[in-house]
């Protein structure tokens, strides 16, 4: 190695000084993930149960996941693409019953197991499940109620069957918000036009109530999203927020429809979007929005319903000025019962961090805490 360097001459010398730099580097910043990770599963127990009573998290290593289980630290986890990729589904299904079986013996509600199975280009758990077109895409060519009823019963049924057996109870769909005109030119990410079933506000209710009472029958939870709809916004939130300029008359009229129909329904949860609603709130977006959830929602709208964030790794939420752990805070303590973290290896120590922080100093709101434990424990009782 040293005549290697000598005949290199300075060039060499810089080689190596570079390598090593890494090689501390990164070494060392995998040792204080690692510290940090290993500070939080030791803090104080009945702290971070309250806390991770509000976490849904995403994960690639089952012995990392095991342990925020073990220890109480989460309310459920994401199966996404890295979760099913070259996997069977007797292979997922026996890692989560062994997940549930730590919950039961806790004495605690089962992990909600949520994936995000719409249907269509967001068919993240198949192969291996099977592969089915949208929900718009299978009624698009049919002309009455009885005619889409059928059909999208007999497409939720099978999708709930085959979610129910490999171990998931919650679903990330249906996609409510209103289908655009056209697909927004900056939409890399979210691709509403093509997820959406109609811009029909009231066809969008009537498939929304089929779907979430199929699969209710399975127990499986379903999710309305992306309050409060992204269908006329033009951002996409994977990159940055989004804003809502439409009137709130119009908004009520029309995009809020489909949620206003299900929010008394207990069976079923909402979504909550990283977009900005002018009219309410111009200054944060919809998901750690006091005004948009304890405002509108929680207050107005009497919603009783879970609330779940949309992923709080997303662009809208990591390039806010609030960073994600103060959004996660704030969420929180605006009425929020679950914020989505898909991918915990980058983030759950960070808000996690944050969240003990803020419990430290008496600044997360414990009478909403209660409120989230009694729908986890309805939710698990469902169907």
């Amino acid at each position: 190695m040293k005549g290697m360097i000598a005949r290199l001459g300075w060039l060499g010398s810089a080689i190596l000084f570079i390598v090593v730099a890494l090689a501390i580097f990164y070494g060392s910043g995998h040792f204080r993930k690692h510290a940090l990770r290993a500070s939080i599963l030791q803090s104080d127990p009945a702290r971070l149960e309250r806390l991770g009573r509000r976490l849904i998290v995403g994960y690639k290593d089952v012995a990392k996941i095991k342990a925020l289980v073990e220890k109480r630290a989460i309310a459920g986890i994401f199966l996404t693409t890295r979760n099913a990729q070259d996997r069977t589904a007797d292979q997922i299904r026996s890692e989560i019953e062994s997940l549930q079986a730590i919950r039961k013996a806790q004495g605690l509600p089962r992990l909600i197991v949520a994936a995000d199975q719409e249907g269509g280009i967001v068919s993240h758990l198949s192969p291996p499940l099977t592969a089915q077109p949208s929900l718009g895409a299978t009624i698009s060519d049919l002309s009455s109620d009885d005619e889409r009823e059928k059909a999208v019963k007999a497409y939720a049924a099978p999708q709930a069957r085959e979610l129910q057996t490999l171990g998931v109870n919650m679903n990330f769909g249906p996609v409510v918000d209103l289908q655009p005109s056209a697909a927004p030119a900056n939409d890399s990410g979210s691709r509403i036009y093509s997820r959406a079933i109609s811009s029909d506000p009231d066809l969008v209710a009537k498939v929304a109530v089929w779907y979430c009472e199929t699969l209710a029958e399975f127990d499986v939870t379903c999710t309305l999203k992306h309050f409060p709809g992204l269908g006329r916004v033009a951002n996409d939130t994977h990159v940055a927020a989004g804003t809502l300029a439409t009137p709130e008359p119009q908004l009520e009229r029309e995009d809020w429809l489909p949620f206003q129909r299900l929010k008394n329904d207990p069976r079923f949860a909402m979504m909550i979007g990283h977009v900005r609603v002018d009219a309410i709130d111009p200054t944060l977006p919809a998901s750690y929005s006091s005004e948009v959830i304890n405002g509108l929602l929680r207050t107005r709208w009497k919603v009783d319903a879970l609330l779940v964030t949309d992923d709080f790794g997303m662009g809208a939420i990591l390039e806010s000025k609030d960073g994600i752990g103060e959004a996660a805070i704030k969420a929180l303590n605006a009425g929020v019962d679950l914020v989505l973290l898909s991918n915990s290896d980058k983030h759950f120590d960070t808000v996690m961090t944050a969240l003990v922080a803020a419990d430290s100093g008496g600044l997360i709101r414990k009478d909403l805490e209660s409120e989230t434990f009694r729908r986890l424990v309805r939710a698990s009782k469902h169907p």
